[in-house]
């Protein structure tokens, strides 16, 4: 299908890493359109990704076929107060996708009746192509925007369409997940460290690790399940490290995704 040109609203850091994935990806050449209130933050982006900065949002919003908005929750109304107006004059209908955390649909189809409204909630893994993406899509969205707004996020990874009921729990797997996994990196390389190793020599081992897990996942037939019981013998080393893990991390990590979760529920609200 014909690539849509894209204007990006914000310029932040998840923004950021879709511009960036985008730019890198040979499945996605539409052009990129950016404004931000900070225009030099906007414009050294655009330079490094071959992206357009616009000078005010009047441009951004005339220029964009799908007008992406990224910025945060509590500014969407003022937002969304200022492009409004742009949106519903403009000769061409437009696309309006949203990867604001907390702001349900129904805000947006309130400000613009009748337009077609997405909400997305990818990760920051869209810098290097291997996000995934829940996309959730308005009563107005059409089919031909639907496969639009795939097109973009499977450029830098994957992506699937959720209730939006379910947007918390997917926002405690995977929008935050990413931090999890870096986390429990860092968490590995101090105990490397403790038990004796020079810390660059631990942070190393810790990172490729992690690299080479992440990989094999990617890339492997096999379960999460299937691939640890391939790594643990019974009664060996790798064992006796999941015993211990077993007592405690399943609920841990239950009570941080919970809290993730109930957060942003709170925000929603």
């Amino acid at each position: 299908m014909e690539q849509r040109s894209i204007s990006f609203i914000g310029t932040g850091n998840m923004a950021g890493a879709i511009i960036k994935g985008l730019a890198q990806s040979q499945k996605e050449s539409a052009r990129m359109f950016l404004y931000d209130v900070n225009s030099a933050k906007a414009r050294a982006l655009a330079e490094q990704t071959g992206g357009t900065a616009e000078p005010d949002l009047a441009s951004a919003v005339r220029d964009g076929q799908i007008i992406l908005l990224a910025v945060k929750p509590q500014n969407m109304a003022d937002l969304l107060a200022d492009i409004a107006p742009l949106i519903m004059a403009a000769e061409e209908p437009k696309t309006v996708l949203s990867i604001a955390a907390g702001v349900p649909l129904a805000v947006y189809e309130a400000a613009l009746p009748g337009v077609g409204v997405c909400r997305a909630m990818p990760n920051t893994s869209a810098a290097v192509l291997a996000a995934v993406t829940g996309l959730m899509a308005g009563r107005h969205l059409t089919a031909s925007d639907q496969q639009a707004v795939e097109q973009i996020f499977n450029a830098i990874g994957k992506s699937l369409w959720i209730d939006e009921k379910d947007i918390h729990a997917l926002i405690a797997v995977s929008g935050s997940g990413p931090a999890y996994f870096y986390y429990f990196t860092e968490a590995m390389a101090a105990a490397g460290e403790a038990l004796g190793l020079p810390k660059e020599v631990a942070e190393q081992l810790a990172r490729q690790t992690a690299v080479g897990a992440g990989k094999m996942l990617a890339e492997k037939p096999e379960s999460a399940t299937e691939l640890r019981v391939q790594v643990t013998s019974p009664g060996g080393t790798t064992a006796q490290a999941i015993e211990v893990f077993q007592k405690k991390l399943p609920n841990v990590v239950l009570e941080a995704m919970r809290a993730c979760a109930e957060k942003s529920a709170d925000m929603a609200k």
